[in-house]
């Protein structure tokens, strides 16, 4: 049993946390609630869960939507506590897909309604393949897919890079879950210019206190956890460029330094 105060493992049957004192019953507490109507189930250990999202069949999807990117935006830390972390990954992936969808149809819109404006500041106008009809429509088929999998992707990348720094606590679907609630923050882009700047780093936020809250972790090692992908990246592409001027240096050592003159 894990406790909901310090994350560290608890002796069956304990009533008191022997790291932090906070009394757990034989159970973990109950969250607090989000919203005082909040729906509450229960999990295995006795744990209750309140996510607005996974729970919208009693309160409408709308509604639910409204109220969980609200809860992840501003109050990141208590969504992700009241948020079971080994189910729902389905429903998870279904917000993202949503959120990231109208989120860049927002901006889109932007760049339409600032085209003119923005052609000034950067030198270009708004891309009138998005004047196509059949160019939207392909968008609404395929954006959807793309984002699924890109939030698959990201999340089975994150979980390697967590289980590597002895985080994952959790299973795959956990990850997810923080990646999938993460992308509220492209909510922002209703911003124009700078709410996709904005996002982009509320997003690493709000995906560090996903991945530490569900998979009871630190904050250092979900931090890592995170980074750990860009600086292997950034070595892969050393290691290639360097090996591409190598290359080069010995090409033209043997072929342009006079090796084959006559």
């Amino acid at each position: 049993m894990i406790c909901r105060s310090c994350y560290r493992e608890i002796p069956t049957g304990a009533a008191y946390c022997p790291h932090c004192g906070v009394r757990v019953g034989g159970a973990s507490p109950a969250p607090a609630p989000l919203t005082p109507f909040a729906a509450r189930s229960a999990g295995p250990e006795g744990e209750t869960w309140a996510n607005p999202w996974e729970q919208r069949a009693g309160r409408g999807p709308v509604a639910a939507f409204a109220e969980t990117l609200q809860q992840a935006l501003f109050h990141p830390v208590a969504f992700f506590r009241a948020t079971a972390p080994d189910r729902g990954a389905g429903a998870a992936l279904l917000y993202a897909v949503i959120v990231g969808t109208l989120s860049i149809a927002v901006a889109f819109l932007w760049q339409r309604a600032l085209g003119e404006r923005m052609s000034i500041e950067y030198g270009g106008r708004y891309l009138r393949f998005f004047d196509s009809r059949a160019a939207l429509a392909g968008i609404s088929v395929f954006l959807p897919i793309g984002i699924a999998i890109g939030n698959i992707v990201w999340a089975a990348v994150l979980h390697v890079s967590l289980a590597v720094l002895g985080g994952a606590r959790g299973t795959f679907t956990t990850t997810l879950k923080a990646v999938c609630y993460s992308s509220s923050a492209t909510a922002f882009n209703v911003f124009p210019v700078c709410g996709a700047a904005l996002g982009a780093v509320w997003q690493v936020v709000v995906q560090v206190i996903g991945l530490r809250e569900l998979h009871r972790t630190t904050t250092g090692r979900a931090f890592w956890a995170w980074f750990l992908p860009f600086v292997v990246a950034i070595c892969l592409a050393g290691a290639t460029i360097a090996a591409a001027m190598f290359g080069l240096l010995k090409f033209w050592q043997e072929f342009g330094g006079g090796k084959f003159d006559v």
